[in-house]
């Protein structure tokens, strides 16, 4: 497996490319569409899923783009769904003033559903309080965990969906997994799993 990031492209966020086998999955679409055309043709992968970790728009901006070039259905977990086609509730209209909106997600995801890619398999683990339906997608030894957890804090708790003592809950449950995964947050830097969640200092 092979991971392609695209730190801080869209208010700092950052997306992933992840390619199995010549199957590509790109986790959050804040980044240009011709830079992930570029990977793919680089990778000589096809684009399978569009795979949200939340609705915020900082984590949207470019998926109607990408659905057009690259045919891919876009995924996110029900309970985000809304966000979509919703400018208030992705935040968009409180940082824009705008309510642009997106056609609504092909495919919705629920904890413990599975993803082939390639010869991977993506795991989603929902774990709500940033947003409410907040996931990390796990493959192999990489754990995408958006903004639930990042390599020195967390997530907002404060915008539509938010929920502290839900997001509290979210990180111990990640205590359940290999600590020493890697985890591609969706902003800042990379981290081991037990280190992030060690760096929280008792904060949650």
């Amino acid at each position: 497996m092979t991971i392609i990031p695209f730190w801080g492209v869209s208010w700092e966020s950052n997306s992933y490319l992840i390619v199995s086998q010549k199957h590509a999955a790109l986790i959050d679409a804040g980044v240009d569409v011709g830079r992930v055309e570029a990977a793919l043709t680089r990778e000589d992968a096809t684009l399978d899923y569009i795979l949200l970790t939340h609705g915020h728009f900082d984590h949207t901006l470019s998926v109607d783009r990408l659905r057009e070039s690259l045919s891919a259905p876009l995924t996110v977990h029900t309970a985000d769904a809304e966000m979509l086609t919703d400018a208030e509730k992705s935040a968009q209209y409180l940082f824009f003033g705008t309510k642009n909106a997106h056609k609504p997600a092909e495919k919705t995801v629920e904890h413990g559903d599975a993803l082939p890619l390639g010869d991977a398999v993506i795991r989603v683990y929902h774990t709500p309080g940033h947003s409410l339906g907040s996931i990390c997608y796990g493959v192999e030894n990489a754990l995408f965990s958006g903004d639930t957890l990042f390599a020195g804090g967390y997530g907002r708790c404060d915008l539509y969906g938010g929920d502290r003592n839900a997001l509290a809950h979210s990180l111990r449950s990640l205590r359940k997994l290999d600590q020493a995964l890697t985890i591609y947050p969706g902003h800042g830097g990379s981290a081991t799993l037990g280190d992030a969640l060690d760096g929280l200092f008792g904060l949650i």
